[in-house]
């Protein structure tokens, strides 16, 4: 097992770095690496290594190598909540990110023994579907707290990340554990970045933009041109929720940010990667309505029928189950727990997008019920499994 996880391992960085180099060179479609057999060598490999992924096969009737992802069964999301899907020691765990938790107090946990494969995909897929916004002069402003400080976080490891790789002299973190948001650092520093002239790129959930508006109070900004600003989504109960087109709406005037240079992005603790809204890339003309997610070579969105766990076409609302390539030491391919649509991009957009994806996702929330109706029985004697193997 060992030798083989580094072989894939290798195999993997190595299908990163093609998907990011061609990515970056704007080639042309059907040139682009192809991932499908070292996705189905990855699920075989946890399914016959990584023991409750095994199971939870074994127990939906796959017990045989697979041709594509439809060959295998996307593991609910819930499962992160019920057992340790990881199938190494404990003490070589090296990073551990846990959900923002539910109204039921149980969060998700995600473990590292090698953020390795994590690190390229979140700097890979932000080069190459935003990156281009940033300039040498660009300041990165976090409404996050450090990773450092908040070492569960995600979200503040990714952005975390984007600061120390991207950020220029003034870019930090604007929000600490301790004392909340620092709005007079972050006005202040939005201030000393227009009368330099310098891009501001600020990072940051739904709730904090919201606080930061409703301290603001009647005070406005004009930032530089190239600035931007992105929005992760997710209020949690941390603070009155308001409509995403509003909040984005207020955030622009009051920050003199250009409207169309508001985006966001759609991850969660049990993925390594990222999708990003397609505004991110500022492509003149022909933009759609916001809310259009896209990918890195590197994930599949497949949308399922919750009644019978069969794929539903484009165009057609169904249960989003999405496959990490970077996923490598806990599971691959999982059902989100998200409600969404695949929609069809014109050519012409397609051919500025890093890529030249057929489709974007259109993300509606949560589903009613995370675990579909075609997979709870299987989901419920996966439960009593690996609530044994815990004992």
């Amino acid at each position: 097992m060992i030798q083989e996880r580094i072989e894939l391992y290798k195999r993997i960085s190595d299908f990163l770095f093609a998907a990011f180099r061609w990515g970056c060179m704007d080639s042309p479609a059907g040139q682009e690496p192809k991932p499908t057999g070292l996705m189905i060598d990855l699920l075989e490999y946890q399914r016959l290594n990584h023991p409750l992924y095994g199971t939870y096969c074994s127990i939906q009737g796959r017990t045989e190598r697979g041709s594509s992802l439809l060959d295998y069964p996307p593991l609910p999301v819930e499962c992160f909540k019920r057992a340790d899907l990881c199938p190494f020691a404990p003490e070589k765990c090296v990073a551990e990110f846990h959900s923002s938790g539910t109204t039921e107090g149980v969060r998700s946990i995600h473990k590292f023994c090698d953020p390795g494969l994590m690190q390229r995909s979140q700097i890979y897929a932000f080069s190459m579907l935003t990156g281009r916004r940033i300039s040498q002069q660009t300041r990165i402003l976090s409404l996050m707290p450090s990773y450092e400080s908040n070492p569960h976080s995600s979200l503040g490891y990714m952005i975390s990340s984007f600061v120390k790789a991207f950020g220029a002299p003034g870019s930090g973190h604007f929000f600490s554990i301790e004392k909340g948001l620092d709005v007079d650092g972050l006005c202040a520093q939005i201030e000393d970045a227009a009368a330099h002239e310098a891009p501001v790129h600020l990072m940051g959930p739904a709730f904090a933009y919201v606080e930061l508006l409703d301290r603001l109070g009647d005070r406005h900004f004009t930032s530089a041109p190239g600035s931007c600003l992105l929005e992760t989504g997710g209020y949690k109960g941390k603070s009155r929720e308001i409509p995403r087109h509003e909040l984005r709406d207020m955030l622009s005037q009051k920050l003199g940010i250009e409207r169309r240079a508001v985006y966001g992005e759609y991850g969660m603790c049990e993925l390594s990667s990222q999708a990003y809204e397609i505004s991110a890339l500022n492509t003149p003309g022909d933009l759609p309505e916001e809310g259009l997610f896209i990918f890195p070579n590197w994930m599949r969105c497949i949308l399922f029928n919750p009644e019978n766990m069969s794929p539903v076409l484009p165009g057609n609302e169904g249960q989003i189950a999405l496959f990490d390539l970077c996923n490598l030491d806990s599971a691959a391919y999982i059902l989100t727990g998200d409600v969404g649509t695949l929609v069809s991009l014109n050519e012409s957009l397609r051919s500025k997008v890093p890529g030249h994806p057929k489709y974007a996702l259109r993300l509606k929330g949560r589903a009613e019920n995370a675990v579909p109706k075609g997979c709870s029985m299987a989901w419920e004697e996966w439960a009593r499994s690996s609530a044994a193997r815990m004992q």
